[in-house]
């Protein structure tokens, strides 16, 4: 017989092979095109991400497969890879006073930025374990690589050091608990058959393999998505990095990691058998317990920042914990699917939109941005439209009503409340309150302080203005008709 000619699915393939060839693209037109101004990277990026996204809203089919049934376009799977490549747009877009200020290398930072977006996509729409784990390291190495990118600033050193130093222990538990996880399933890898498999498990020796993998691949996600106590590198990489890699560190990557999570514990989520329920609710316990870490030492250890971007840093640590009360409830398994999954991505779209304004307003005001608190004093009256788009920020990060914040939030809430984690709730509700504290205190000072000092502030570039547009009108509109995201996540 002759050999069967594998068939190559190539709308599930074109997003990830687009993004692969505009990263490659920028560094050659580097090489080759004489004439090229500083936007000229910067515009190959965005055309190259803004296709792929393109592709995967119009062109890729739900539950559409590519590469042996590696990678699959499930509904989480899907939302995330755009969610990932709109944020990998508007990092871009916010990014030209960074490049500028720092005299970072245009082609050099727009293709490690592209190249990390990659690694999110593919993460996002992984469904093989080892798939998962390579997407991971990609992800890693490009934003090692970016934050320690301002050559000439100890802190952007020390910040890819400590990123690559807690990076390779957290790739060592991600690969272990893979690894437990490939034996107790049978010697399978893809997270389908891993179900199926574990279903039928009535041995010690499997049990453990998988309640080890599973406790060693958690520890390894609770280090990408910074999630207490596995934190501590998230304050100073947040810092010293360039803002727009800060940027794409707390939105995209964290997407693609919680992403991937509810990958991995997918097959927890139908407890079919007696092991699987028994094991679903110790992981469960776990989530609930990082969960409520994050959310009462991020909010409070925020209080006591200064500096503005470690304030964002342990604002994103609480807000990681909020999200995972979304994968306890998932574990858990009384909510719906469908209903746990419309939560998780409309939480997903709300934090990217608002960390995207408040770091892209950062960023826009350069050295100043980056500095503590008092440095925005008085800003309001120097530059009302960027006072008036971090206070949008800041607003919706609280959750005030009105905000697509509020509505990531009571989502959230109310699932958890109707699966019975009253507690855990009363825990995030608090946490909220006492965040009010510093995001409103950010408000105050540009509102109601004077400026310190005589600095003048650089207008923003227009590509800079339309990104912080695209991320701010979201915020108010979908939080005054959040009925829009209904139909938007129904139809897209």
């Amino acid at each position: 017989m002759p050999p069967t000619i594998p068939t190559i699915q190539w709308w599930p393939t074109l997003p990830i092979l687009l993004v692969a060839a505009t990263g490659v693209l920028i560094l050659l037109a580097d090489l080759v095109v004489a004439q090229r101004g500083p936007m000229f990277s910067l515009f190959i990026s965005i055309v190259g991400m803004g296709a792929a996204l393109i592709v995967v809203a119009n062109g890729v089919s739900e539950d559409a497969a590519a590469f042996g049934q590696f990678v699959r376009y499930d509904f989480v799977g899907r939302w995330g890879a755009m969610i990932v490549l709109a944020c990998g747009c508007l990092v871009a877009l916010i990014s030209p006073r960074t490049v500028q200020l720092y005299e970072l290398p245009p082609a050099e930072y727009y293709a490690l930025l592209v190249f990390a977006v990659f690694g999110m996509l593919v993460l996002c729409i992984s469904v093989e374990l080892f798939t998962i784990f390579l997407s991971v390291e990609i992800v890693a190495v490009a934003i090692y690589i970016l934050a320690g990118l301002m050559r000439n600033s100890s802190r952007s050193a020390e910040a890819a050091l400590k990123y690559f130093i807690l990076g390779a222990f957290s790739g060592g538990f991600l690969i272990f608990g893979f690894v437990f996880l490939y034996g107790g399933a049978g010697g399978s890898s893809v997270l389908g058959e891993i179900g199926l498999s574990i279903m039928q498990i009535d041995s010690l020796w499997e049990t453990g393999c998988l309640v080890l993998g599973l406790a060693l691949a958690l520890a390894g996600f609770a280090f990408k998505l910074t999630l207490v106590p596995f934190h501590l590198y998230a304050a100073d990489v947040f810092e010293g990095a360039p803002t727009p890699v800060a940027t794409l560190l707390a939105t995209g990557s964290k997407v693609a990691g919680f992403v991937a999570l509810i990958h991995v514990l997918t097959p927890l989520h139908q407890h079919l058998s007696a092991t699987l329920r028994a094991i679903a609710a110790d992981v469960g316990s776990l989530l609930w317990l990082l969960a409520a870490l994050s959310i009462v030492v991020g909010n409070v250890v925020a209080l006591l920042q200064r500096n503005v971007k470690r304030m964002l840093a342990y604002s994103s640590i609480a807000h990681s914990g909020y999200l995972l009360m979304a994968a306890v409830v998932f574990v858990e398994g009384s909510v719906k699917l469908a209903q746990v999954e419309f939560v998780i991505l409309v939480y997903l779209i709300a934090y990217v939109l608002m960390k995207v304004v408040a770091f892209g307003v950062a960023a826009t005001l350069g050295a100043r941005g980056e500095g503590n608190i008092e440095d925005y004093a008085g800003l309001a009256q120097q530059s009302p439209r960027l006072a008036f788009l971090m206070a949008i920020a800041m607003l919706s990060l609280t959750g005030i009503p009105g905000t697509i914040g509020f509505v990531g939030k009571f989502y959230i809430f109310a699932r958890a409340i109707e699966a019975g984690f009253v507690m855990l709730v009363i825990l995030a509700v608090l946490g909220s309150v006492v965040s009010a504290y510093y995001y409103l205190r950010v408000i105050v000072f540009m509102y109601m302080r004077d400026p310190t000092g005589e600095a003048t502030i650089e207008p923003a570039t227009m590509i800079q203005r339309v990104g912080l547009l695209l991320a701010a009108v979201p915020i108010v509109v979908l939080g005054v008709f959040p009925q829009m995201l209904v139909v938007l996540l129904s139809n897209v």
